[in-house]
């Protein structure tokens, strides 16, 4: 994969479809670069894919962190469903 689709790929994931120019804003770059590497312009440089990694690893333990109260709060709902299920059933018996 060139620099150009891995840039746009990994901006994407991080910051969705208007990405250049937060990815801009973390690494420290202008915004004019950022579209310079995702057009294939210029390469990326090596600073930046570091920068990249780095927020990366921190996204990860952010969602990380997050994932077991998300599953938490998914099983709260789904006994609260399963209750409101069992109250219809025996209204309507």
């Amino acid at each position: 994969m060139d620099d150009a689709k891995l840039i746009a790929e990994v901006g994407q994931s991080m910051w969705g479809p208007a990405w250049k120019g937060p990815m801009a804003e973390a690494v420290r770059h202008q915004k004019n670069a950022v579209a310079d590497w995702a057009s294939g312009r210029l390469p990326v440089p090596a600073g930046v894919w570091s920068a990249l990694k780095e927020l990366m690893r921190q996204r990860r333990h952010e969602l990380d962190r997050l994932a077991p109260r998300i599953q938490r709060a998914h099983d709260a709902a789904l006994q609260r469903t399963v209750e409101q299920t069992k109250l219809v059933k025996r209204s309507g018996s």
